[in-house]
């Protein structure tokens, strides 16, 4: 601690067992054993993320999680903050037990997991990078004491990997990611993590119910309402919020189940650093008194529970700073994807065949050739843009998955020969399932306005048909697991 500041440091540069990992691990475990009545337990907490089926108790600050709306950064950062004082309260009730001198609470801070430390390289590292989950959260045993080598004791941050769950009963039976992911390779490459869209923005919210989109910093404009799952996604919740959690999969990948997976802490810390950096750039937040006066539910080190607004949220989290602002803040890409769009348009000018639900295959490219629309010359129109104020909107239909399949998915609109490179001309976007698994499907929509006129201009645009293909980021080992599906793709003007 400095000048009465807790430090918050990037867990992807220390040492597997740092004292700051080792404690937090100790802490995590204490809460584990804890009753899931109590506040301050872990099945608790993460209940005021999202309710797993296996969890049959209720309480008012269970499933307070916003996502697609205002409230997202500033209910995460509450969120952390309060959990950040049970952990220290855990952990000087352990050091007191032990009578560990000096005691640790008084220094210690939550890490955080900068993902995007590591910028692409041409040769993939000989070694696990930041986009790989830290060592001390993929080893199964931890030091049986601080500053120990011998590692003897279960350790609380790692989470099984071995399952290949088919049913949802057997995907909640137990906590745990996609399969493999507590190896030292990547856990996503670096195009899913890359937050230079975001921290390139200068707004924090729009309404995002129009076309084309305002992209933003933060999510849609929701006024007083905090919705637990819509997509209204800002940059920085579609990329790298929802990657990430889709990236690591399993209960992570699930809203209702994210938050018990000891990463999810360290994965939103980084999201609060990135709004940190965004601000110290020397952009504004809201200040709406429907976002500034908005109330959460939360508990401090003791179980009590407080009721902070937005602005109390933002006032009192001033006792901790980041090791680092600048670090893995992004870079810049070959070519920025089209941003997303809330709809589809009404004039269809080519869709895919009409078939019964396709599956999507976890391992490579999924390929669909979208067949021109009766409207004579609707695709040469596409290709010649003689109608400048039209809007193009492409759409992957009803999208569905039971179980999150551990990656997400690019988007391509014609690439030839194969080409889907993230980082080249064809790529469209992401769909993550991040909050969608389970959830009926729903619609995967983007502008691709100026990316058609882009292939044009460099003459790419094809003559015949175009091609949609879906490619997992990260092919899958899973065998078993369900496939995601989709209904159909489209094309349309607005």
């Amino acid at each position: 601690m400095s000048n009465g500041t807790f430090i918050r440091r990037d867990a992807s540069k220390m040492a597997e067992w740092d004292p700051v990992l080792y404690w937090y691990a100790r802490a995590v475990g204490r809460m584990q054993q804890r009753p899931a009545t109590d506040p301050t337990s872990w099945v608790f907490q993460g209940c005021i993320h999202g309710i797993p089926p296996t969890v049959t108790q209720t309480h008012e600050a269970f499933s307070q999680c916003p996502h697609g709306g205002w409230f997202f950064l500033p209910w995460h950062r509450g969120y952390l903050w309060y959990f950040e004082r049970i952990i220290r309260a855990a952990i000087k009730e352990i050091a007191a037990e032990e009578h560990i001198t000096p005691d640790p609470s008084t220094t210690w801070a939550l890490p955080y997991w900068d993902y995007a430390l590591d910028a692409p390289s041409a040769a993939p590292p000989p070694t696990f990078t930041s986009r790989a989950l830290p060592a001390a959260f993929r080893s199964p045993k931890m030091p049986d004491r601080p500053g120990g080598t011998t590692l003897t004791v279960d350790n609380p941050l790692c989470l099984r990997d071995d399952l290949e769950p088919t049913t949802e009963a057997e995907f909640w039976a137990a906590p745990h990611r996609a399969k493999d992911k507590n190896t030292a390779r990547q856990v996503l490459p670096y195009v899913d993590l890359n937050p230079f869209r975001a921290m390139s923005e200068t707004i924090f919210a729009a309404t995002k119910s129009r076309t084309p989109v305002q992209p933003t910093f933060g999510s849609e404009v929701s006024y007083t309402v905090m919705p637990h799952f819509q997509p209204g996604f800002g940059e920085l919740e579609n990329v790298p919020h929802n990657q990430v959690h889709g990236g690591v999969g399993g209960w992570m990948g699930r809203v209702e189940g994210s938050a018990r997976d000891p990463i999810f802490w360290l994965h939103h810390a980084n999201l609060d650093r990135l709004w940190s950096g965004w601000l110290d750039k020397g952009n504004q937040n809201p200040d709406h008194t429907s976002w500034l006066d908005h109330a959460f539910i939360f508990f401090d080190g003791n179980g009590q529970e407080e009721r902070p607004t937005s602005k109390v949220v933002m006032d009192d989290a001033r006792d901790y700073a980041y090791e680092s602002l600048t670090d893995g803040s992004g870079t810049r890409p070959v070519i920025l994807p089209p941003v997303q769009a809330p709809r589809a348009g009404e004039r269809v000018l080519a869709a895919s065949v009409a078939n019964p639900r396709q599956p999507l295959d976890v391992r490579s490219a999924t390929t669909v050739s979208l067949e021109p629309s009766g409207v004579e010359g609707a695709m040469r129109s596409l290709a010649a843009r003689d109608e400048p104020q039209t809007n193009l909107i492409l759409t992957v239909h009803d999208v569905y998955t039971e179980i999150p399949p551990g990656t997400p998915f690019h988007v391509f609109l014609n690439g030839p020969g194969g080409d889907l490179d993230p980082e080249g001309p064809y790529f469209v976007g992401w769909i993550s399932f991040f909050g969608m698994a389970g959830a009926g499907g729903h619609d995967a929509s983007y502008d691709v306005t100026e990316q058609v006129q882009r292939l044009k201009d460099q003459g790419l645009m094809p003559d015949g048909p175009l091609t949609v293909s879906i490619v997992p980021s990260i092919p899958q080992p899973a065998t078993n697991i369900p496939q995601p599906s989709f209904e159909s793709v489209s094309l349309t003007s607005i």
